[in-house]
């Protein structure tokens, strides 16, 4: 696909980068030219500098045979216009438009804008929105760095880190079923210092490995206690940051969960003020440093089931985390942006760190898929990802059994919904059309994957 990127930022450069290894012909507009510079240092890909809202630069990034336009710069009046040029002048066929702006968003509003006929965008994607939803996700799925639903719900996907108090440490893979007494689980991936591992029944799971397995939903308690994990109900949070992530993941707790005592933490007295109008009395505004360990005490820090950091700074989000778990607080969940930190995350005792740019790029690549990709989870760092791939008549996969598929290396088919049961395939499973596949896949294998997704 020939597709041009607006905006080069950390989520522009994020998306360009998966798409040029996927070997689309990517284009990126900034008006930054360090930028620009940067980014062709380490990705083979055209860039051309300027704004992504003038006609002359889309032209000149070659929109006149683009076959998609992903519009993510920080400017949301840029990416509706980039999307809205896109569609009458070049006749792009696929407009993706990041927007921040809560305003823009609301459902009375947005139903009327974002139609045929008025700004005609084929998809809108909120990161700080999408961020929110992943928090919500992972905080109610306890001991887990990781989580989400697959096939309408029936499916769970779960990360969990192995530590030294795992029951299962030290056993052969193909011995877990008989532990596991009636549980069904299936190991996805398994990566160990910085290598995946697609699990065979000779593979044994080592303290420091992070696995993904898939579930049914319905198991979640019971597969969490196979793991050692002990099951933790949230009644008290602490939540520190009033930006846009912050306040989404306390609307979203509002509405979802009426009984969570909330308390948030901001340095900015205009911010709290701002938002205080906003909130229910399920939720303590509480203006100061979050780094001032007498703040985190007044908020509760030292009985809080957890503690939220979603602040624009790293630091901040890491030393509040560290301090509040100091003083008491069961679980960290920090936002952090800084790969270096994140490779630091085990030394630093963070439970959970979410990654803005992950969460957002793969809320984008299920657009660029070819074939009928429902969602994908991309892990970042060459980490391969997790997709949930429909089948239609004429794809590759349909009304064959998983034997005769000539799978490429590193792929793992971990379940099958079909009429809202969860299968867990063998050899000798058949996949059918209207089947939802879960698929782990490499890197290197995905490309192979997505031809198997293609209509014929």
């Amino acid at each position: 696909m020939k597709i041009i990127v607006c905006g080069a930022g950390e989520i522009g450069s994020n998306i360009a980068k998966q798409l040029v290894y996927e070997d689309n012909d990517v284009t990126i507009i900034d008006e930054s030219e360090s930028s620009l510079r940067v980014l062709n240092k380490s990705v083979d890909l055209k860039s051309v500098c300027g704004k992504t809202s003038h006609p002359e630069i889309l032209e000149k990034a070659g929109a006149d045979e683009a076959d998609m336009i992903i519009a993510v710069s920080d400017s949301d009046e840029q990416n509706i216009i980039s999307c809205e040029l896109a569609n009458h002048l070049f006749k792009i066929p696929l407009k993706v438009a990041r927007i921040k702006e809560s305003e823009y968003l609301k459902k009375d509003y947005a139903d009327k804008l974002f139609v045929s006929g008025k700004i005609d965008v084929d998809a809108i994607i909120s990161p700080e929105l999408e961020v929110a939803k992943d928090i919500i996700r992972k905080l109610n799925t306890p001991g887990a760095f990781d989580s989400f639903y697959l096939g309408d719900k029936i499916a769970r996907i779960i990360g969990i880190s192995i530590n030294e108090t795992c029951p299962i440490i030290n056993t052969p893979l193909r011995m877990l079923p008989g532990i596991f007494s009636g549980l069904e689980v299936k190991i996805l991936s398994i990566f160990r210092k910085n290598e995946i591992i697609i699990p065979s029944g000779k593979v044994e799971l080592y303290p420091g490995d992070d696995i993904y397995i898939c579930i049914k939903n319905t198991d979640i308690l019971r597969a969490l206690r196979v793991f050692g994990i002990k099951s933790q109900e949230n009644r008290k949070l602490i939540v520190v940051g009033a930006g846009n992530i912050g306040l989404n993941i306390l609307k979203l707790l509002e509405k979802d969960y009426p009984d969570i005592n909330c308390k948030i933490i901001d340095n900015d007295i205009e911010r709290t003020k701002d938002i205080s109008s906003q909130l229910s009395k399920q939720s303590t505004i509480l203006c100061g440093d979050a780094n001032d360990s007498n703040l985190l005490k007044e908020a509760g820090a030292s009985s809080a089931e957890a503690i939220i950091t979603v602040t624009d700074d790293d630091e901040v989000n890491i030393f509040s985390s560290l301090l509040a778990k100091d003083l008491g607080c069961k679980r960290t969940m920090a936002i952090v942006n800084n790969t270096n930190y994140r490779n630091l995350s085990k030394k630093l005792d963070l439970d959970v760190l979410i990654n803005p740019g992950n969460i957002t790029t793969s809320a984008i690549l299920q657009y660029v898929r070819r074939g009928k990709v429902k969602e994908v989870h991309d892990f970042g760092n060459d980490r391969g990802e997790i997709m949930e791939i429909e089948i239609l008549p004429t794809t590759k996969f349909a009304d064959k059994k998983i034997e005769d598929l000539d799978m490429p290396k590193g792929v793992v088919i971990g379940g099958i919904v079909r009429e809202k049961k969860l299968i867990f395939p063998d050899e000798n499973t058949t996949i059918y059309v209207k089947d939802k596949l879960i698929i782990f896949s490499e890197p290197s294998s995905i490309k192979e994957i997505e031809k198997y997704s293609e209509v014929n």
